[in-house]
């Protein structure tokens, strides 16, 4: 009889209590961007009680993947608008990182104005990144897999300048063979960036949203960013 019962409440009682969903979600490999947004996602699921893990890929890639959906649930972060060539992904509205596009330059010296400013120059950029393809369309430049060789190419004087993210430029310029290397200011843009769902988990935007927006009033969002330029800051 007790076995009966048990099995009843088994198959009547929610699925939630007897497991945790769990997301996967992709991101850009080498990103200094996404050691500020995975933690600022793992405590807004945690708070949803959901698992949620993230796989790198390089940036196209990972685009990719998160708009089919079918082994991913979402893309971690990228710009605003991005829906409009990715159409199976919906953008949860609260900003979790500001990404300024920097210039960086080894001889060439200018003051950065908009995107128009860097025209003349010959430019690299990394493959995937969308603020950057977009911002130099039509342009003198050449697409490469990786940060790496953005700044190997620059230091071998193959490229005017360089753009990329502040963030990701501050893992390389420390490094001895960098020390030529220049930001030029301002940014050429400053981009607000946003977390990705496929539309298969719809149902979870208006959840997430308000959860981001807690932990943007409890100022958590931020001290997960300056907490990272700290560490940044006192490496060797």
């Amino acid at each position: 009889m007790k076995i009966k019962i048990l099995l009843i409440l088994f198959f009547f009682l929610p699925y939630s209590l007897f497991a945790i969903q769990t997301l996967v979600i992709t991101s850009v490999n080498h990103s200094q961007i996404s050691k500020v947004t995975q933690p600022i996602l793992i405590e807004a699921y945690k708070r949803l009680g959901i698992d949620v893990s993230f796989e790198d890929y390089p940036a196209k890639r990972s685009l990719h993947l998160a708009n089919e959906g079918k082994y991913f649930d979402g893309e971690l972060h990228r710009i605003k608008g991005l829906e409009r060539r990715y159409p199976n992904l919906v953008y949860i509205p609260v900003v979790i990182f500001r990404l300024e596009a920097t210039v960086i330059s080894k001889k060439v010296r200018f003051e950065v104005d908009g995107w128009e400013s860097v025209r003349p120059f010959i430019i690299g950029i990394r493959r995937g990144v969308i603020f950057a393809l977009n911002g130099t369309r039509d342009m003198n430049r050449t697409i490469l897999n990786s940060n790496e060789r953005l700044f190997s190419m620059l230091n071998g004087n193959r490229f005017d300048i360089i753009i990329v993210s502040r963030i990701n430029a501050s893992k390389f310029l420390p490094e001895e063979k960098n020390k030529k290397l220049m930001v030029l200011e301002p940014p050429v843009e400053v981009y607000e960036m946003y977390h990705y769902l496929h539309k298969k988990n719809t149902h979870l935007v208006p959840k997430l949203t308000k959860v981001l927006q807690d932990m943007e009033k409890e100022g958590l969002i931020q001290k997960y960013k300056d907490d990272f330029l700290k560490q940044l800051s006192s490496m060797p």
